[in-house]
């Protein structure tokens, strides 16, 4: 079903409160199991949506704005703490000026909308953390982000991560310069720098595990510079081919379950093999105690 036609169902009567008890029920089942504690998001599709559908550019942003908020109360509502999407890559700044301008504009008008009173932050106690190059940013966008930070900041349930501007290779650079500035302040010694510390100074400051499941829409099979070091243990890496103005609460609700069930059985297994391990330790201990101390006096069979 495309996108135009899903949008008319919703004024149907009563079409809306079954989609609701539906969706009720499918989050219900997944909170049996076990739930990711970060997904992540590159949010590609949005041009050729519009292209597709001879929209302006502009509407093909706003759409996917739109669909960022379906999938976010989605992941909320499921219980995913943390959430981080690729809202705007550094690489990005070589785009028209008057889309970068388009996007900025939109990101700053949704970010205001969901940290509004009674809106999806204060709903779910959501966090907003903009993780990226700030320096990049007009003085007018940032302060307005800001704001949504502060605005956010007392809620500790959820933490919706915005990648904005971001690249891996620039998140890398940050933590790698914070480390030499606090070792020349002698904060931290030669001995002080390892792996923990080289993550725990990226721009999430220790606020997010490793990405449990990223999702790029579109189809598109490459990771474009993004969160390269937080995907690369035991990280489910998804490329499906809808774009993403087109992504919904069924796309998001059938990536999660797909990871509940294999994560279940990697789980059952584990457990079985613990088990297995328990067992063969308790027949070595029995065997062990069955066994007498004293050896049986020697007997020979030359002896009449």
């Amino acid at each position: 079903m495309d996108s135009y036609a899903t949008n008319l169902l919703q004024y149907i009567p009563g079409v809306s409160i079954l989609e609701g008890a539906i969706q009720s029920v499918l989050i219900n089942i997944l909170k049996t199991g076990p739930i990711p504690n970060h997904l992540s998001f590159v949010m590609d599709g949005n041009r050729r949506f519009a292209k597709i559908n001879n929209l302006p550019l502009k509407e093909g942003h706003r759409q996917g704005a739109d669909a960022l908020a379906r999938v976010l109360d989605c992941c909320f509502r499921i219980g995913v703490k943390n959430v981080t999407t690729y809202a705007f890559s550094i690489e990005n700044f070589s785009r028209k000026p008057e889309e970068v301008d388009t996007i900025f504009s939109l990101l700053k008008v949704k970010l205001a909308m969901l940290a509004s009173e009674n809106q999806l932050c204060d709903l779910h106690s959501v966090r907003v953390k903009i993780i990226g190059n700030k320096s990049y940013l007009p003085e007018d966008i940032l302060s307005d982000i800001e704001m949504v930070e502060e605005r956010t900041k007392h809620h500790d349930k959820h933490v919706l991560f915005i990648a904005f501007p971001y690249t891996s290779r620039d998140d890398m650079w940050y933590a790698t310069d914070k480390i030499i500035e606090k070792f020349n302040n002698k904060e931290i010694t030669l001995d002080d720098i390892n792996q923990d510390l080289f993550q725990n100074n990226f721009y999430y400051n220790e606020l997010s595990e490793n990405v449990d499941i990223l999702v790029r829409t579109s189809g598109h099979t490459r990771l474009s510079d993004y969160m390269l070091w937080q995907c690369h243990q035991d990280s489910v890496i998804e490329f499906p081919n809808t774009l993403w103005p087109n992504y919904r609460f069924y796309n998001t609700w059938w990536t999660i379950f797909k990871w509940s069930y294999y994560k279940t059985l990697i789980i059952q297994d584990s457990e079985i093999m613990q088990l297995k391990k328990i067992s063969q330790k308790d027949v070595d201990e029995k065997y062990k105690r069955e066994i007498p101390k004293i050896h049986p006096p020697f007997a020979s069979v030359n002896k009449h």
